[in-house]
């Protein structure tokens, strides 16, 4: 992994737990030495973070005892090449732990979104007013609109519970039945999300060719007055000249970004000018504590797989191939 990282991942006690547990002869080490080291070939365990590279045929072919790799961030979108799965080799993320924080700060932006909080915020700087609260949806009762329904939007539906929120979600791999059961509306088509939410909120995965600015004009231009778009999930996933348009022509709507594409903006964007448009700075994801949790989890993992135990965070080749 990055070994700028290593320590906002792993603690001192976290490695010295794991230096207990394992032979560590040759690391923490850099994903570039990882490249370039001929002495692997004893290798049956892999942990990985932010900054390791794609595990490829070249890499794996210096690890011919490799039993698994156990990545202590989220995505392995980038980081398991089909030489892994090929390979017969397990893999285990802590997806499910990086995606607690991500529903936590989403649940918080519906709540301040539902509050009318940055749109008041906004307001009160720049004409030194106090708005009225009639505007304001509230709380209670309001229709959340989740674009796809993997494990960040399931864990953000149970915060909202207590709410009494209408849920509604589009996800192409979830039916009706599925939908039932976990007490939320299946929209037939994208566009109902936007028409009927008070809130919309992005969790697609990003799939370079098939899910690019899955969301546009199209999508935008429906929403109602006074709703709020929330994007934690890639900047990709969104038309950011549409967005900007409407956002400019409905001054009404306001836009929570935690991603951009490019990251950040490019410096004229009117991104960062735009009243009715906050950006969060990949934000969401896993900060300071949270990491710390990812290395301890991983840890973990490593110990299950030493004692013949279940993968808390083992992934397969099919979910991963619809997964972010």
């Amino acid at each position: 992994m990055d070994t700028v990282m290593l320590d906002e991942v792993f603690s001192g006690s976290a490695l010295a737990r794991l230096k207990e547990i394992v032979d560590l002869p040759h690391g923490p080490i850099s994903g570039q030495a990882l490249r370039e080291r001929d002495d692997l070939a004893a290798t049956e365990i892999l942990v990985t973070g932010w900054g390791a590279p794609q595990l490829d045929a070249g890499i794996l072919e210096r690890m011919p005892a490799l039993k698994v790799i156990v990545h202590s961030a989220g995505s392995i979108r980038n980081l398991v090449s089909q030489s892994v799965w090929d390979r017969g080799i397990r893999v285990s993320s802590m997806v499910e732990l990086n995606n607690e924080p991500v529903s936590e700060f989403v649940y918080a932006e519906i709540v301040l979104a539902l509050k009318d909080v940055h749109r008041r915020s906004a307001i009160l700087r720049a004409q030194r007013i106090l708005p009225p609260l009639n505007t304001a949806h509230g709380i209670y009762g309001a229709t959340i609109g989740l674009v796809s329904f993997g494990s960040i939007a399931r864990k953000i539906r149970d915060r909202l519970s207590p709410l009494n929120a209408d849920v509604i979600t589009w996800d192409p791999l979830i039916t009706d039945e599925d939908a039932n059961r976990a007490g939320v509306r299946r929209a037939v088509a994208l566009e109902d999300v936007f028409r009927e939410s008070d809130v919309v909120s992005v969790h697609a995965p990003w799939i370079p060719g098939i899910t690019d600015k899955l969301i546009g004009r199209e999508q935008l231009q429906l929403l109602k007055p006074g709703a709020s778009f929330i994007n934690t999930a890639r900047g990709a996933l969104v038309d950011e000249d549409a967005l900007v348009d409407v956002m400019t022509e409905r001054t009404d709507l306001f836009a929570i970004l935690d991603v951009t594409w490019p990251e950040p903006p490019m410096p004229d964007s009117a991104l960062y000018t735009l009243p009715n448009v906050h950006l969060t700075g990949h934000a969401a994801g896993s900060i300071g504590s949270e990491r710390t949790a990812l290395g301890d989890g991983a840890i973990s993992d490593v110990e299950r797989y030493l004692n013949g135990l279940p993968l808390l965070g083992e992934i397969t080749e099919a979910v991963a191939k619809n997964r972010a």
